[in-house]
């Protein structure tokens, strides 16, 4: 049992590793450059306007600092989607193939890396293998544990890591961040009222995970305010973000 633990530990500790030193970088050019990324998932991508929204927003926001690079987020989620429902779905096969994606980001269904893990690692390799045709990179998001059964994460992180570690893709670390920002600002309510979604603000610090871990930006420094949120809550998760990273 010991050396589980340990082996537990070790996978958790090189998937945070694997996350800061292979961040996707767009390159430095005097021309602009278009860098494209797209979210395959389902509501925990699409609730409160989305996550291609809300990174969209903070990355226009850079606009005026960072004018070599034009960045465009969409994403294509259906509701309770898993992997293997995106890789039999012809409109998700032809919005991978549909443009030069840089980034295309894997979110698996909630309860699949749970209770089915090897259809999660046998759908993400089939897509891995269709976005490598592309020669985008794979980006996989780690979600959450429901509010009542907190301890899901373990299991849940285990997961992602084993499966990035075996198809070669970084793992955006969402519901580690999460768990850690949820237990230190218990004021704030990461949660929609089912206890599974997320809340508004929930949405925003799944952006600011994926303005960090894809693009090494501060979101500390970031001006975007969503609408409905207030300046000190955003302050609070922009810098329970940058904190997990730094």
């Amino acid at each position: 049992m010991k050396f589980l633990n340990q082996l537990f530990l070790l996978i958790i500790l090189q998937g945070f590793v694997a996350c800061k030193q292979e961040t996707i970088i767009p390159p430095v050019t005097t021309d602009k450059t278009h860098f494209k990324v797209l979210f395959v998932g389902n509501s925990f991508t699409f609730y409160n306007e989305g996550v291609d929204f809300h990174l969209q927003k903070m990355l226009d926001a850079d606009a005026s600092n960072d004018t070599a690079i034009k960045y465009y987020i969409q994403k294509i989620a259906v509701s309770s989607y898993t992997l293997q429902a995106h890789y039999g779905d012809v409109l998700t096969l032809n919005k991978i193939k549909s443009d030069k994606w840089n980034v295309v980001v894997l979110q698996e269904q909630s309860t699949r890396p749970i209770n089915n893990p090897s259809l999660f690692l046998e759908y993400a390799t089939k897509l891995d293998l269709e976005i490598k045709k592309i020669n985008a990179k794979t980006v996989l998001y780690m979600t959450w544990a429901p509010n009542d059964s907190p301890t899901d994460i373990n299991t849940i992180a285990s997961s992602y890591y084993s499966v990035g570690s075996q198809i070669s893709a970084q793992v955006a670390p969402v519901g580690k961040v999460w768990e850690l920002a949820q237990k230190n600002n218990p004021l704030i309510n990461f949660y929609f009222t089912d206890n599974k979604h997320p809340s508004l603000a929930g949405t925003y610090l799944v952006s600011c995970v994926f303005y960090s871990c894809l693009f090494n930006k501060n979101p500390i420094s970031n001006t975007y305010l969503p609408t409905g949120m207030t300046t000190q809550h955003a302050s609070i998760i922009r810098k329970a973000v940058y904190d997990f990273f730094k």
